[in-house]
């Protein structure tokens, strides 16, 4: 009879030691995180039409704007926009839709570009906002113990590292937050689509 071959164990990953890169990778996290709140709430503010310039925007043309590899082609449509109070005029106006030429798009001025108004424009660019959550959840755990992870695994084992601390709590509700968020007003948007 013959012995079973046995195999070598898998090394046994570890946590990094703590430092600053683990803290600077968490502090990119936060950065990243509130550049995705401001862009959400300054479009979502422009959407629900509370700050801006109010028109109309005149289709005339269409075209796609061909993506990187790492994201889709964008139909752009451009044309003239009017504000309500006629002060404003804009013909090289243009806007991420997928509109027919001849179409009016209510539209809100924001800066340089323009953001269509409603109410599932306002709760698709809210739910851009609860997704910062997560990204701040994600950078939490490497913030909190300065450990800088060298493969997926040690991410994992930094993640399980925080659960049942102050900062896991946190991190938790985060999530919950986030998640629940962005899903009601995604679900808001595609009634708002589906209603309209």
């Amino acid at each position: 009879m013959t012995q079973p071959e046995l195999t070598p164990l898998a090394p046994i990953t570890t946590l990094p030691q703590p430092g600053v890169m683990g803290r600077a990778l968490g502090g990119l996290f936060f950065v990243v995180a509130l550049v995705i709140f401001g862009v959400g709430l300054y479009n979502a503010s422009h959407a629900a039409g509370v700050v801006g310039t109010h028109g109309t925007l005149t289709v005339e043309r269409c075209w796609v704007e061909q993506g990187s590899r790492n994201s889709s082609d964008t139909t752009v449509c451009g044309g003239t926009f009017r504000s309500d109070d006629g002060k404003v005029v804009d013909d090289q106006a243009s806007i991420r839709a997928k509109m027919k030429p001849g179409s009016k798009v209510s539209v809100q001025q924001a800066g340089g570009w323009y953001v269509k108004v409603g109410f599932g424009e306002t709760t698709r660019w809210i739910a851009v906002f609860f997704l910062g959550w997560l990204v701040a959840a994600f950078g939490m755990a490497f913030a909190a113990t300065g450990m800088f992870p060298r493969s997926g695994m040690q991410v994992a084992l930094i993640t399980r590292a925080v659960s049942g601390t102050r900062v896991g709590m946190v991190r938790k509700w985060f999530v919950r937050g986030g998640l629940a968020g962005a899903g009601v007003c995604l679900l808001l948007t595609l009634l708002a689509w589906l209603l309209s």
